[in-house]
């Protein structure tokens, strides 16, 4: 009886320790600027605008407020995974992280792998800035 009386002690601690603890969101109409790669940065911010995320980016990180550091990696196909396996697009990897100007606290990350993608960087972007939507409030 005394383990199942310590068991529901140590769980009803567990289910509060987030209660206090203010949610990592980013707040609607904030000013977010882009560091990317490979021109990466320009795919996420059409797909900002296309996804209808509600943000704006500015090129001057110090009128910002948050930053948002954005990497992306291409692999075409070759001509052994057209011919063998009919696969004509190529597979992206891209991952972002929003970082608050301020306070350096990163509110959110994401990451994305797509294989055989037609439409290459655009559609990790747009993943990207699918994800971010759900995260501004």
């Amino acid at each position: 009886m005394k383990q199942l009386m310590f068991a529901i002690v140590i769980l009803a601690g567990f289910s509060s320790l987030g209660a206090d603890q203010p949610k990592k969101t980013i707040p609607s109409g904030s000013k977010l600027c882009i560091e990317g790669e490979q021109g990466f940065d320009t795919f996420l911010t059409a797909a900002l605008a296309k996804k209808k995320v509600p943000v704006s980016v500015v090129d001057d990180c110090g009128r910002a407020d948050f930053k948002i550091a954005a990497a992306t990696q291409s692999d075409k196909a070759s001509w052994s995974r057209v011919v063998f396996l009919g696969q004509t697009g190529s597979n992206e990897e891209a991952s972002m992280k929003v970082t608050n100007i301020k306070t350096s606290e990163v509110v959110f990350a994401y990451a994305v792998h797509k294989r055989n993608s037609a439409r290459g960087k655009q559609s990790s972007a747009e993943a990207c800035a699918k994800h971010l939507k759900d995260a501004v409030q």
